[in-house]
């Protein structure tokens, strides 16, 4: 994944090469490097988010749509009437499950950048490592972890009020 980001001939410096735009320092640069981690992290999940929101799509029934488009109304009146309130369930499930892996992200800032140009790309999963195993802080690395176990049951317990709402 790296050679994507290489500041000489990595593929998204071509890209701009071929636009004849000057090519970047992805992951050395505090501008760069934190958009750098998100486009990996996106590629990452695409695919899973992808099918989940496929099959959740595919459990609409078509005859909604099929009577909205007698009805006279327009792709976005459908979306925003049939599709979303259809999927409004599977829309917050997946927004919890992506707050939760944002979270928890580590294995892109440590493989990538090892927390990046000035700390630009360090995580608090990132940050828990470091303080356990760099500085050798159990106790603060511990501490890390029991606090961001804390925000994401707050998380949970706010979709589990808002799922039950929405299944009433």
């Amino acid at each position: 994944m790296t050679w994507f980001y290489d500041p000489g001939p990595g593929l998204f410096n071509q890209i701009l090469g071929f636009f004849q735009l000057p090519g970047l320092s992805w992951l050395d640069s505090t501008d760069t490097a934190l958009v750098s981690l998100v486009i990996v992290s996106t590629w990452m999940n695409l695919g899973s988010g992808t099918l989940i929101y496929l099959a959740a799509l595919q459990t609409i029934p078509g005859e909604l749509y099929e009577a909205a488009e007698l009805d006279g109304a327009g792709l976005f009146r459908r979306i925003r009437h049939i599709t979303i309130p259809q999927t409004k369930l599977i829309l917050l499930v997946m927004l919890l499950l992506q707050i939760i892996a944002t979270m928890q992200v580590f294995i892109e800032p440590f493989l990538l950048t090892g927390g990046g140009p000035e700390d630009a790309t360090v995580t608090v999963a990132y940050l828990m490592y470091q303080y356990a195993f760099n500085f050798t802080n159990f106790g603060g690395g511990g501490a890390l972890g029991l606090m961001l176990m804390l925000v994401l049951i707050v998380f949970s317990v706010v979709y589990l009020r808002v799922s039950r709402e929405e299944a009433r």
